[in-house]
């Protein structure tokens, strides 16, 4: 506890998007978490395993400057600076996200007798056969642990070994109030700058460009929508390191017509609001921020079942939904919306009535809940 009676908590994640790609979704949870934190209570540091990068510089541009450790996944030197950043800064509880940051996380929470608490956001169908005894020795150092979706619960429990009873299941959610306003002039000159004439009917995809993000099955069933609507066009908006081959596809396939990459986009919530059908292909998810945000903007969504998507969306009442690969499904589900203006309307408000239910804030609130039991019930930890 500080000089002002508040308590120190050290957010550590992996990275915040690393060298292929800008922020991903927890570095872009961290922005508005961190200021929404009781500052009277609470004092909350961010740290990344990973060093300076250019996804570093962007959290520190949006008022958030991290510490980092600077070292590999298995390179015990993590340990030791760690160890040295929770004595200087008197941190009293740490929150981890990601493999190697829980690793190292938990043995200097176990050795300095500070409460570790796992946040887990991915659903892998395997992990690694190296990592599981690490998992099955660290899963006892853990106090609680945080899952986005219910599915990712099941694989902390199945597959990193935590006790059911600790493991929770809390949805990101997204805050509320926080979607900036556009005008039809505003998004017509976007349009414009992306060369998509201004009725041209237009998809969206959002988030980091990897090949479990589904954006090839995505671009496969354009293939098929083009057929019927010539002029449908597909924006892509985020960066990642298969985002090569995603464009590579797109010169081979002649989809360079009816294809835009708009790379990271600070705006990213108005450019959702430019979009007929946002389009949610991954075959593997936690919940995916991007998800709360076109729900926000009452976005109609053609979605796969992958994890979050499937426990928060319903097929016919929110969303359209297909299975992970379906590209024949998801072509038809496009075809369907494009084809029927009130049907988009009645997905679009019926899935911004949804999102009632993810208020972000309650989440905040729900982590400082926990972060008050582990610190006032030592003998808990």
């Amino acid at each position: 506890m500080d000089a002002n009676g508040r308590y120190t908590i050290l957010h550590l994640c992996e990275h915040f998007g690393g060298a292929e790609a800008t922020l991903h979704g927890v570095a872009r949870a961290f922005q508005w978490w961190i200021p929404n934190f009781d500052a009277a209570r609470f004092r909350v540091l961010l740290c990344s395993r990973k060093g300076w990068d250019k996804a570093a510089e962007q959290m520190k541009a949006s008022g958030i400057t991290p510490f980092t450790l600077g070292y590999g996944k298995t390179d015990p030197r993590n340990l030791i600076a760690l160890i040295r950043l929770l004595r200087r800064e008197k941190v009293d509880l740490i929150h981890m996200h990601g493999w190697g940051a829980c690793t190292w996380g938990r043995i200097a929470a176990f050795l300095l007798r500070l409460p570790a608490i796992v946040h887990e956001r991915a659903n892998y169908r395997e992990v690694p056969a190296f990592q599981r005894p690490i998992e099955r020795l660290l899963a006892p150092m853990t106090d609680y642990a945080f899952a986005v979706s219910e599915s990712t619960r099941r694989f902390c429990i199945e597959k990193r070994y935590l006790n059911p009873e600790i493991v929770e299941t809390l949805y990101n959610g997204i805050l509320l109030g926080d979607l900036p306003p556009t005008t039809p002039a505003w998004r017509a000159a976007l349009r414009a700058e992306f060369d998509t004439a201004p009725y041209a009917p237009l998809l969206g995809i959002v988030g980091r460009i990897e090949p479990h993000k589904g954006h090839l099955d995505a671009l496969r069933a354009l293939q098929s929508v083009l057929k019927r609507h010539p002029n449908a066009t597909c924006w892509i908006v985020g960066d990642g390191s298969f985002e090569p081959e995603v464009r590579r596809f797109v010169e081979e396939q002649a989809l360079n017509g009816a294809v835009r990459f708009l790379g990271f986009r600070r705006d990213v919530r108005q450019v959702i609001q430019c979009f007929d059908i946002q389009l949610f292909p991954s075959h593997q998810e936690g919940t995916p921020n991007t998800l709360y945000e076109a729900m926000l903007a009452g976005r109609p969504a053609v979605a796969t079942t992958a994890d979050g998507q499937g426990e928060i969306l319903e097929h016919e009442k929110t969303a359209l939904l297909c299975d992970p690969g379906d590209v024949a499904g998801m072509a038809a589900h496009i075809e369907r919306l494009l084809d029927d203006a009130e049907l988009r309307a009645r997905l679009g408000a019926a899935a911004r009535a949804r999102i009632n239910d993810f208020d972000g804030l309650r989440c905040i609130r729900r982590m400082e809940e926990i972060y008050l039991r582990l610190l006032k019930e030592p003998s808990a930890a």
